[in-house]
């Protein structure tokens, strides 16, 4: 029996090692073309690339600490990778590593509620399928939250199987990703009371993420952000602080009912229970509950990005909705209704869906611009010799990142008498500045250099230029 087991999991393991390989190749891939950005993953790299070094961690792109940061006290444990050798590959390993492990505790509650082997392959294949998850994988970079959809996942195995000391690591792991999911953990403690009926497991998960919501939120984050609580600046028209947030939240609640029934917001509803739709019941929708306040978020928002299979803002929502897939099928099963939701129904489905709304076709139709001039890029970055400090642009910073000074350049900002006294080198791209419409720096700035005493031309080609303080 412990054989026959073993080797059960031994093909979920298969699935999920091949699954993080993939989406270690296409955050790695992206990298290598210069297609990922300063924010986020250039912030994140030099904020653990600090801690690693014992130097204080103050981002020269925010200027604050890195706990101002949403708390992300996890960033800290990644340090110690950082202390072996230093490389951002480590962010796209434990990014690749912990967004396919979220799969297991899927495959675990599919046993735990009677489903069969066969059906809980299924789930963990189809959690691993959903389009956001190799989306966001990518297009975000890194997200340290993206550590916290395993724990979640995994906080929520635990609480109904009655495993107590697993299910308070699992909140610790989440909560220290990120200040704002102590709502999903006080929600989850919500669910945990209501539906398996774990009373004092519920009470506990909601004052723990209360308490920690409280200290974070409303303390430290702001404490390390000149008094700015992090997050607000998409909220503009809802309030400058949380506290006035949930105010407006309360008193105009035709305000937010508004938001929910826009075109846009009815259109995120659908891609997200799009890839699971054909086996969802109505009277297992309880189920994401965990997932309503990151939901409520970004529905109320004035960033449309929050609204999309894309960026990061969906990590806390998606995996709920598999269990609410994994819950309905059992009832489904129980009720001896729709017996054609067979597993190779639900594979098939899956993966139209994947080929459908997954973002593939970005490594074709936009992460290629920089081909023309790549191996000049590398070049360009390899005479970066020195720990000084750097000015250039969004693309190039994630690859030089690993300094305590390093900005990006900005059309609206009167740069040169900057450079003369703060950077010792700055590296430019002509060739990529005017991608989708947006101007990096201004088209001078170039002649304006190479005019300036300060500096010299220490490398040019394939219109990539790197300056060097004289």
């Amino acid at each position: 029996m412990m054989k026959k087991k073993l080797n059960q999991l031994g093909s979920v393991g298969w699935i999920i090692g091949a699954s993080a390989v993939i989406l270690f190749i296409a955050s790695s891939l992206r990298h290598a073309l210069f297609q990922s950005t300063a924010l986020d993953l250039a912030a994140f790299d030099q904020w653990v690339y600090l801690v690693s070094q014992g130097l204080p961690p103050i981002s020269s792109f925010f200027s604050f600490h890195v706990l101002g940061d949403h708390a992300a006290f996890i960033l800290y444990g990644i340090a110690l990778l950082y202390k072996i050798y230093p490389d951002v590959h480590w962010l796209f390993a434990l990014q690749a590593i912990s967004l396919a492990m979220g799969a297991l505790p899927i495959y675990a509650m599919s046993l735990q509620i009677g489903l069969y082997v066969p059906y809980a392959r299924v789930f963990a294949l189809s959690y691993l399928l959903y389009p956001a998850l190799f989306n966001i994988n990518f297009f975000t970079d890194f997200r340290p939250e993206a550590i916290a959809v395993p724990a979640l996942l995994w906080a929520m195995w635990a609480g109904m199987s009655g495993r107590i000391w697993q299910l308070i690591v699992a909140v610790i792991l989440a909560l220290i990703c990120k200040d704002s999911l102590s709502l999903t953990v006080i929600a989850l403690g919500v669910w945990l009371w209501l539906i398996p009926r774990r009373f004092l497991y519920g009470i506990g998960c909601i004052v723990v993420g209360i308490v920690w919501y409280l200290v974070t939120v409303s303390y430290l984050v702001p404490l390390l952000r000149e008094g700015q609580a992090g997050g607000v600046v998409f909220y503009k028209s809802l309030g400058g602080s949380p506290s006035q947030i949930i105010w407006t939240i309360l008193t105009n609640p035709g305000l937010i009912l508004a938001k929910f029934f826009v075109p846009d917001t009815l259109f995120y509803y659908l891609l997200l229970i799009l890839p699971v739709i054909i086996g969802l019941h109505w009277r297992e929708t309880l189920t994401i509950l965990p997932a309503l306040p990151m939901l409520l978020l970004n529905v109320i928002s004035d960033y449309g990005a929050q609204r999309d299979l894309i960026h990061h803002y969906s990590l806390p929502i998606f995996p709920f909705i598999i269990v609410w897939l994994v819950r309905s099928v059992r009832l489904y099963q129980q009720q001896k209704k729709r017996r054609w939701l067979q597993p190779r129904i639900l594979v098939a489905w899956a993966v139209i869906i994947f080929v459908t709304l997954a973002k593939y076709e970005f490594f074709v139709t936009r992460y290629l611009s920089s081909i023309p001039n790549l191996s000049s890029l590398y070049t360009a970055v390899h005479l970066v010799k020195t720990q000084g400090s750097v000015l250039t642009t969004s693309k190039i910073a994630p690859h030089l990142s690993q300094r305590q000074i390093i900005q990006i350049t900005s059309p609206n900002l009167e740069i040169l008498p900057t450079i003369n006294n703060t950077f010792d080198y700055v590296l430019l791209d002509l060739l990529n500045q005017n991608q989708n419409n947006k101007l990096e720096f201004s088209s001078d700035l170039v002649p304006q250099l190479q005019n300036n005493l300060a500096y010299k031309l220490e490398y040019e080609h394939d219109n990539v230029y790197l300056f060097k303080k004289r």
